[in-house]
């Protein structure tokens, strides 16, 4: 068996269905397995998968673990020299497997492979960003960074991003919408997902191990899918606070529990000035800064 694709579901049979139907479309030369792990849909999802792919392997977590801990239940039974980590709203437009495969047999040192990530109108969707530069964005988003023009940087640098998804190269992270590693160097490496996350930053924790381990993190532009999103919406907490709980598990984890701490701190020190820049314009905080406040705690400026 060459590879093993473990695709990660939870109450959304269109999504699954039809990643399922878009591999069994386009990759019809290489030898694969489905791992489906099922994160207790209570639906019918199985049955509708075992119509259109009567050999894929089912396991069933009986709760709703989260993304990590299911993704290592599939690699407990996954046979293939390769495991490609596929999320459930991905659509395959073209063969990518062996374009993912083919950076490992030329660099022995390659950890991960991520490919292009494209929105559903096939436009560019960033595949990595700077998203894991914690303080650093902290202090773009500064007013006094602001009114130096560092703002201007920012948005420089994330063009600078979207350029470089054209070439292949090693980014930091990349996505784990679509991550393809050898089984056998998880297992060497003890590169298993962290279970401590349920979901989101996972990808960026995981990433950060591959590296420290004295791996590449490698990102090809040669393979592209469409990345819907959304696909694990259905989490315990409300999206924003999830992220943020795992963002500042992520900090911990990678930086230590000094960082984590002195982190929540600028933050709320941040928020204060963005909020009363915000009062000063409009009585009533909105969108996104109005939930980070609530996050952190803070009330009143």
């Amino acid at each position: 068996m060459q590879l093993s694709i473990i695709i990660v579901n939870y109450k959304n049979p269109p999504l699954i269905v039809q990643c399922v139907k878009s591999i069994l479309q386009f990759e019809q030369t290489i030898d694969y397995e489905i791992i489906v792990v099922d994160n207790n849909s209570e639906d019918d999802t199985e049955q509708r998968l075992r119509t259109i792919s009567p050999s894929l392997k089912w396991i069933q977590m009986g709760y709703n673990s989260g993304f990590a801990k299911a993704n290592n239940a599939g690699l407990k039974v996954a046979e293939g020299e390769y495991v490609l980590f596929l999320n459930a709203d991905t659509i395959l437009i073209e063969p990518i497997f062996e374009k993912m495969i083919q950076p490992f047999d030329t660099d022995s040192k390659i950890g991960v492979v991520g490919c292009r990530l494209l929105n559903s109108d096939k436009s560019l969707q960033l595949s990595y960003h700077n998203g894991d530069s914690f303080f650093r964005k902290l202090w773009w988003r500064n007013p006094f960074a602001i009114k130096m023009g560092c703002s201007s940087k920012n948005l420089s640098e994330k063009e600078r991003y979207k350029a470089a998804h054209s070439a292949n190269h090693n980014p930091r992270w990349i996505c784990g919408a679509a991550m393809m590693m050898r089984r056998q160097t998880i297992i060497e490496r003890n590169l298993y997902w962290d279970e401590d996350f349920f979901m989101y930053w996972e990808d960026v924790e995981l990433c950060h191990r591959i590296r420290r381990a004295g791996l590449k993190v490698y990102y090809t532009a040669d393979a592209s899918i469409i990345h819907l999103g959304g696909g694990g919406a259905n989490v315990p907490l409300e999206r924003f606070e999830q992220m943020e709980n795992s963002k500042l598990k992520c900090i911990e984890k990678i930086y230590g529990k000094l960082f984590r701490k002195i982190y929540v701190q600028l933050t709320k020190y941040e928020l204060r000035s963005e909020l009363r820049l915000e009062r000063r314009k409009n009585n009533e905080i909105k969108g996104i800064l109005q939930k980070e406040a609530e996050y952190y705690g803070i009330s009143k400026v």
